[in-house]
């Protein structure tokens, strides 16, 4: 008889390896419920969140259902902040590439990545590549699609508890305990350290460690006709598109600037809520709210639609976003409250904020001969958001071996328990997680079956 193996989560990384898993065992997913839809009103934010949508979701597929597939990796040094050993990592992001990708699409990245390196080449910036895959995939169906083979049952409820030998779930017919001899956690970012403390007797502490990619519009540019950034902000493929940002570090901290369409220089289009309006509205597209910020502000549709038809990348207005890096802090996290919804803390610190803001001018700086004009939202008014790369605040309960063997993923406290999703990475430089959190689901399968 196989042994069995109950995933949490049916996201990114759940639907992965509950795929790579099928063949080798009993698996079974527990996902929250059968609907698509985001979830907004199971954590508070009280500090940092200037949105009241977190982009997260639940139904087979989770966040992905929204979520624009954007894929970059962590360099080598990233990966060394997060825990992760970069000699022979390189497979598994080949393997990650390989589930998003053909051959022929990545090979077209690529080409894209070199050419943007070349044009840039002898500037202080580096290149951050991030590749858009043209077609949007559900994860669960893709996975399904790569990775076929047994059934994979699955059972809609809510995981309160994982205890020895399986985890107990609150389903339409009551607390059940699904016996399970292997445990993998993809809850995501903020579910995951909620379920471990809740497991683990800490239902009133504190989790700390959380980090994101806090991002704010600081400005508009108007650039030279013949200027460099116009080539490398973003490239059309068949495959898809990649758009580089430019990175800059100071104080051992990553900024990331990227350019966007605008109509021109007023800055309103990228101040205030509608500054998000459209990505917003995919996740809520009914909310009478969000339309009437829609209605409040058509410059900022108006811009949105230049960006998502790439109209805009002709033109000579910009506008300049910025995405941070953060560390790891003890008095960042979440914060535990039994019977009640937990409490989200994300702050961007005053180094942080002085960090992005050195970044900036260097920008600014290096890039003068290509600026004809610039306008600047003061730094006092950057108005930062979450980007949703829910990191860091499982990390207090898996230990740091240096390298992604199966301590790596181990719940200290709970037995044959593994963590797998963004609240295991100790850091992320400034790159959407996405494709290193599908690496590691590949390792971890490796290291359960070799195991088994």
């Amino acid at each position: 008889m196989k042994k069995r193996v109950v995933v949490i989560g049916a996201g990114l990384c759940g639907s992965v390896a509950a795929t790579l898993l099928r063949n080798d065992f009993q698996v079974t997913v527990v996902e929250r419920g059968k609907k698509k839809k985001p979830l907004f009103d199971d954590i508070d934010a009280d500090h940092g969140e200037l949105n009241t949508s977190i982009n997260r979701a639940e139904g087979l597929g989770g966040t992905t259902n929204y979520w624009h597939n954007a894929l970059i990796e962590l360099d080598d040094k990233d990966l060394k902040k997060a825990g992760i050993e970069p000699r022979g990592f390189a497979s598994y992001y080949q393997k990650a590439w390989d589930f998003f990708l053909s051959k022929k699409e990545l090979d077209d990245c690529n080409r894209a990545r070199d050419a943007n390196a070349e044009t840039l080449q002898g500037r202080t910036a580096t290149i951050a590549h991030m590749i858009l895959p043209q077609t949007r995939h559900n994860a669960w169906n893709l996975a399904n699609e790569r990775n076929p083979g047994d059934k994979i049952d699955v059972v809609y409820g809510y995981v309160q508890r994982i205890v020895d030998g399986g985890v107990e779930v609150k389903t339409a017919k009551g607390v059940e305990t699904l016996p399970a001899d292997h445990v993998i956690a993809c809850a995501g970012g903020v579910g995951t350290p909620i379920l471990l403390a809740s497991s683990l007797g800490a239902e009133n502490g504190f989790v700390p460690g959380y980090h994101d990619h806090p991002m704010a519009y600081v400005a508009k540019v108007k650039l030279r006709p013949n200027s460099k950034l116009k080539k490398v902000s973003s490239t059309a493929m068949l495959s898809g598109e990649a758009r580089a940002g430019l990175i800059y570090e100071t104080d051992e901290l990553k900024t990331v600037v990227y350019l966007r369409p605008a109509i021109d220089m007023r800055l309103g289009s990228i101040q205030g809520p509608a500054r998000y309006i459209l990505s917003d509205l995919r996740n809520d597209p009914f909310s009478p709210k969000k339309i009437m910020m829609l209605l409040g502000n058509l410059e900022a549709v108006r811009e949105a639609i230049l960006f998502k038809t790439r109209l805009g990348f002709r033109g000579e207005h910009y506008s300049v976003l910025i995405l941070g890096e953060q560390t790891p802090l003890k008095t960042r996290g979440i914060q535990m409250a039994n019977g009640k919804r937990p409490s989200l803390n994300w702050h961007v610190t005053p180094e942080e904020l002085r960090s992005y803001d050195a970044s900036v001018h260097k920008f600014l700086a290096e890039f003068a001969d290509e600026i004809i004009e610039t306008n600047c939202i003061p730094t006092s008014r950057w108005e930062f958001r979450n980007a949703a790369h829910h990191s860091g605040t499982s990390t207090s309960f898996v230990p740091m071996p240096g390298d992604t063997s199966k301590e790596f993923f181990g719940v200290q406290g709970l037995k044959n328990t593994y963590v797998c999703d963004g609240s295991l990475l100790r850091a992320a430089g400034i790159a959407n997680s996405g494709l290193t959190l599908v690496a590691l689901t590949y390792r971890l399968a490796e290291l359960i079956r070799a195991n088994a």
